[in-house]
């Protein structure tokens, strides 16, 4: 899978409480936000009547005789609090907080799927679970998610899932797995000391050597598992929680950490999948939203948004090149953003990089 990101021009600090604003990637965090009342995340109360819009070429108008839709896609850890006992949840606060939200969210015009969960799980090759225990346990998870909803509708019927598993079980979901493996089981490497902050005086080299090392590997140096380390590097707490850099090789999870990082292009795939289905009026789902527990992962995830979607054939596949943009000063909020002193004092053009200008210089050239 290829990313092509370009750099924000904005270098003003977002409030990522708006995270979920139209124009951005929508991701929730379990926070308890009330939908608004166009439709956007449920559409309580709103009055329905026929809508008409134009899809790209077309010369008549598509008639919309049902109210828009928002499709949540559930993380695995949000799709197992669905299964949980109201004694299991009280036990367990952020768990409980996660239910209130997903209960807040169970409206008619909200639909729920774990099309994601479902991906992280079949494609892992570290699980010992038989092909029929894990159909076993998806099928059940899903059951589970249909009860705890009782007005919103799901997403994947079971035909699909068994379908899924059967086909594409330890398959890897991007071609390109063992190489993001293989940089980020070097990032964790002692030498680099990443799970602890970094010195700036440190900070530049080490940027160098894992950008030469995405280079070897053909990982292209703006791709989310090279930008969220390099982040990280740079003291993102956020980044660091995704990461999960341990000082013990044989101790960090690559596989947990990867399947978080792939997250944001598989759902900025089904994103745009869906919201050209809806302006070509073949779907009635016009916007789309990630749900999950882990705080880090969504604050990452929100500072990228899905621009554009395009297929190729390659050999006996095809190759989805995905275009993103991401806020990477939002990313960068640990460094200087000012510029550095004077090397004529009689020439204010003759400032030094500052240090946020020098590693834009490293990943976009």
């Amino acid at each position: 899978m290829a990313y092509y990101i370009r750099l924000a021009a904005s270098r003003q600090g977002v409030d990522r409480r708006a995270a979920g604003d139209r124009g951005n990637m929508e991701v929730r965090r379990g926070e308890s936000a009330a939908p608004d009342e166009d439709g956007h995340g449920g559409g309580a109360g709103a009055s329905w009547g026929f809508r008409v819009t134009y899809g790209p070429g077309s010369r008549r108008g598509v008639v919309r005789t049902k109210p828009d839709q928002t499709v949540h896609f559930l993380d695995v850890c949000a799709l197992d609090v669905t299964k949980r006992t109201d004694d299991h949840l009280k036990a367990h606060p952020d768990k409980e907080a996660m239910a209130a939200c997903l209960r807040q969210l169970d409206l008619p015009t909200n639909r729920f799927s774990c099309l994601l969960a479902l991906m992280e799980k079949t494609s892992d090759t570290t699980s010992r679970q038989s092909d029929d225990e894990l159909r076993a346990q998806i099928v059940d998870d899903i059951e589970h998610m249909r009860r705890f909803f009782q007005n919103a509708a799901d997403g994947e019927p079971n035909e699909y899932v068994e379908d899924y598993i059967r086909q594409l079980r330890r398959l890897p979901a991007e071609l390109a797995r063992p190489i993001y493996l293989s940089f980020l089981h070097t990032a964790n490497e002692a030498r680099f000391g990443l799970h602890q902050p970094i010195a700036k005086p440190k900070r530049p080299k080490i940027a160098s050597i894992l950008l030469e090392l995405a280079d070897s590997l053909g990982i292209r140096r703006q791709h989310p598992v090279v930008v969220v380390t390099l982040v990280c590097l740079y003291g993102n707490g956020a980044a660091r929680d995704v990461l999960k850099f341990t000082p013990k090789s044989e101790a960090f999870p690559a596989e947990n950490v990867l399947a978080d990082l792939m997250a944001i292009g598989r759902f900025a795939i089904r994103k745009l999948e869906l919201e050209q289905d809806y302006w070509l009026g073949l779907s009635y789902v016009r916007h789309a939203a990630y749900i999950t527990r882990d705080k880090g992962l969504a604050e990452v995830m929100a500072c990228f948004h899905a621009k554009g979607l395009t297929t190729r054939d390659a050999d006996a596949h095809q190759e989805l090149i995905i275009r993103l943009t991401v806020d990477f000063a939002d990313l960068l909020t640990e460094i200087s953003h000012e510029p550095g002193p004077l090397l004529d004092r009689s020439d204010p053009r003759s400032a030094r990089l500052s240090e946020y200008d020098r590693v834009c210089a490293l990943v976009f050239g």
